[in-house]
Parts: structure tokens; sequence; C-alpha cells
């Protein structure tokens, strides 16, 4: 239970102060796999960050890399008082699949915030493929992404023309996109919607001369929610311009991608109205969308706000291109909670796009101890629900003994923090409490707010007063009088 949980109207919340004095404490803060070119043979970087509470500095405190159960790397880290460190780990692994691991600092005062666990996927090959009416039309992003490919080893390219879109043309690929489209056949529509239907990943850049009541009305529905609307801004005019907005808080696509100033400029671009189930990836500088995402079944579809056009946008020639449609593939192409870590308490749900509802799927705490599932539709897509997870560490999914899922589950780090709670700090979250000096009976303070105070001691006394008091009076001596008869 949580503080949040707690209704004080009700009830009455006594909080006892603890004899105790502030103790010393580092934990691991958060650990992040940067790299959006993970593949088996390339190295991987594992960066731990990690803080100390203290009014001293840590010296030579160990630091160890674990992966699947292994110990690969051993640093010796110095932290501050009251101060936060990075520090990187470098590994190499052998094979293409979902690692395990953690991140674990020597014993100290808190044992349970000392590892912080992770999961990392390692593809095996990702294909993309790009289409467009004419060959100038993949121009740019054939340029873009084939340098990708010389640093990524599990990355592949193809290009072709939509003229020759069939059946057959997205066998093998993971992720296609479509460069300034103008109009599919209802039968190249139907490949298109059937390829992201089974999980696979699309990319639309609109075209320049692009009909857009056909859009909307034909080749839109059932790809996406997303619609364009009108054209903002002049083609050419290289005057008035939008940039892409560097202020929020960028999409994880974006995260140190956006430049503040000299960015990408945007002569013009189509209008992106509100729709439910879209994901905001990118921003104008103005609020309107630039980028969105939204799901189709078991696939995902991007929609740019404009076109690969010199004469609309600059983007081709700027170092944003060719890392950010990289990074779109990439993340098309793989199961988006891939990189998800939760924390104690939290509610999970987790996509298995190759088992129906009715299969049979539990979840193996790291104790062992197993849950069975059932599936919960979210958003009008599945997941396999685990109400509450209560353990620290890598928790699995099983259909029978293969183990099909896999996520990290972590403490919260402000449980870290092992200094006494200020008392107006406990007021404000509880509300309706009561705190008690150490050695003040828990008891007695209960019974008197329920009862009142008890005044039976004070009546006795003044009881007895009373009694001897009379006792005194009934043998005092009298003077009597007696009166002839």
């Amino acid at each position: 239970m949580q503080a949040s949980d707690l209704d004080a109207s009700f009830s009455r919340v006594y909080v006892v102060t603890p004899q105790a004095t502030p103790r010393p404490n580092a934990f691991v803060a958060d650990v992040a796999i940067p790299s959006w070119m993970l593949a088996a043979g390339n190295k991987i970087a594992v960066q731990a960050n990690l803080a100390h509470n203290n009014a001293t500095s840590l010296e030579n405190a160990t630091l160890d890399l674990f992966v699947n159960g292994q110990r690969l790397r051993r640093h010796s880290i110095d932290l501050d008082a009251q101060g936060s460190v990075t520090t990187e780990f470098n590994f190499s692994p052998r094979g293409a699949r979902r690692l395990s691991g953690h991140v674990e600092l020597e014993d100290d005062a808190l044992l349970l915030d000392n590892r912080r666990y992770f999961t990392v996927d390692l593809p095996t090959a990702i294909t993309a493929l790009l289409l467009g009416d004419r060959p100038d039309d993949t121009y740019y992003p054939r340029r873009a992404l084939g340098a990708a490919t010389l640093s990524d080893p599990a990355f592949a390219v193809r290009s072709g023309l939509l003229a020759d879109l069939d059946a057959t043309t997205l066998d093998g690929v993971d992720v296609a996109v479509l460069c300034n489209p103008r109009r599919l056949a209802a039968a190249q529509k139907a490949i298109l919607v059937d390829f992201v239907a089974a999980g696979g990943g699309l990319i639309l850049f609109p075209g320049p001369e692009s009909d857009l009541s056909y859009y909307n009305r034909y080749f839109l529905p059932g790809l996406t929610s997303t619609r364009l609307k009108e054209r903002v801004g002049a083609p050419d005019d290289r005057d008035s311009y939008q940039t892409l907005d560097s202020t929020a808080p960028p999409h994880r696509l974006l995260a140190d991608l956006l430049p503040d100033h000299n960015g990408p400029r945007f002569y013009a671009s189509f209008a992106i109205p509100p729709a439910s189930g879209l994901t905001l990836l990118a921003r104008f500088a103005d609020g309107r969308p630039a980028l969105t995402s939204s799901w189709q079944e078991r696939g995902r579809v991007a929609v740019a706000a404009f076109p690969l056009d010199p004469r609309w946008n600059n983007l081709h020639l700027s170092g944003l291109f060719a890392p950010l449609l990289h990074r779109m593939v990439r993340d098309l192409s793989q199961a988006p909670d891939r990189r998800a870590s939760y924390l104690i308490g939290e509610t999970v749900h987790r996509r298995l796009d190759r088992f129906t509802v009715g299969a049979a799927i539990e979840a193996e705490a790291p104790s062992g101890e197993r849950l069975h599932l059932q599936p919960e539709r979210i958003n009008g897509q599945y997941r396999w629900k685990i109400p509450r997870i209560d353990e620290a560490g890598i928790w699995r999914l099983r259909a029978g003994d293969e183990i099909v899922d896999l996520f990290a589950v972590n403490p919260d780090t402000r449980e870290s923090d092992l200094a006494l709670v200020d008392r107006e700090h406990v007021r404000r979250v509880l509300g309706n409490v009561h705190i008690l000096q150490p050695g003040d009976d828990l008891r007695l303070a209960v019974l008197g707010n329920r009862y009142g105070r008890e005044l039976w001691r004070e009546f006795l006394l003044l009881a007895l007063a009373l009694l001897v008091l009379e006792q005194w009076i009934a043998r005092a001596p009298r003077d009597v009088q007696l009166q002839a008869a």
C-alpha cells in the first residue's frame, strides 16, 4: 500500500518517530543502453548512473556488470558526498537474442537498491524497403539508410518502384518506406494493409502533389487514423519556415538529435488534425504535429506531415535525417515494449503477437513463483496482464517450457534516500496524522483518541479523599445539651 492509497477522512494515522540517525547509502539509480545499432558482434555500451547520499565521499566501491548470470566486467567507483557519477561498461555479445542482466554495487546500508536490472534485444536482421513512383523519390532515403548499413551489421536496405508492388515484394521486409506516393491500386493498398496487420512497419512521406481527398478517403483508412489536411506555408518560400520543436520533452526517437539552433527548415507541410490512437513523435515549433505513429493490428504506421522534397524542406541536408530515418526503421521493426522497465508495485501489460488470446501464458517471478495470466484488450490490442509485480529482478513469460518474453523490474529509487522524513511532509502526505515522540505509549494514545481521556483514577482518588473526610467528621467530639422533661 502506498501513502496515496490511505483515506484519512475516516481513519487516524499514528506515526512513531524512530530513534535513528540518517544512514549513508549508495545505489544504482539508472541503467541505460543508448545505442540504436544493437546487433550480435557489435560492441554494446551499458551506462550505469550511481548516486550517493552521505556527508562524506565513497571511495573504491566495486561495481559489476552481469549478463545472463555471468559477471563480465568490474569497475572501481569513487562517489562524492551527495553526488552521482555515470560509468560505462562495454561488452560484445555473441548471439542474436534477448539478453538480460544487471549492474551490481557492493553491499551497503540498503541491499535492495544495489542492483539495477535491464534487458536488451539483439535482432538478427532488419530489412527496409524503399518504394517510390520514380527512382528520384527514394534518392535521399537511399543515401541516408545506405550510410547506416556501414555501421549497423543487422541492417539492410532495398529499393524499388511502387508500380512493381505485388504479393511477393514485401517478403522478408520488416519496414516499408513509401516516398512521395501519388496513388496506389486497390490491390496494392490491400497488400500494405495485410503487411501491417501481420506485424510489419510502414513509414509514409506524402507526395508534394498528393491528392488529399484520395489520401483521406481511400489510402489512409485501414492503415492509420492520421489524416492530412490543408497545406501550411509555401514551397520555395525561404523567408517563412517552421523548425522542429526542441523545447518540449522529445520522443525517444529524437532524443539527443534535435539541435537548439540551425535545425532543418520546413517551408511547407500538411496539417495533421488530432485523432484517437495517434502517438506524436515530433512537432513543429508552432505546435502542429510533424510526425505521428499509430497501431494497426500487430503493426505500426508512421506518417510525416511533409514530403521528401527540397522545395518543401531541407531535411535531407541536415544531420538529423539519416539517424532519424534509421531509428524509425529500427523502432518499427521490433516489439515496442522491448526497452520497457517497470517499478515494483506497477501493473504490467505485455504484447505477445505470436499467441492467441486462448493461449496458456504464465508469468514467472525472479523467485520462481508462477502466475497464470489473462489477456486484456487495451486500445484495440490484446495485452497479457500482470496485476501487480512485487519482486525486483528479471520476470519471464512462459508458454509451457518456452520463455516467450522477459522484462526488468526495479525498485523505486525514491526509497534509496534513508534520511529522516520531515514531519511537515508526513502531514502533507497523510493528512490526519498523529506523530508520537520516542517513548510515547502508542496504546494509550490510541485509546485516548478513541474514548477520550480516562478520569477514573482521578475520581477514585477524590472518592477516597471524601471517605477519609467523612470518617474524620464522624469521629470528632461534640457538645450535647440535655433538657429536663
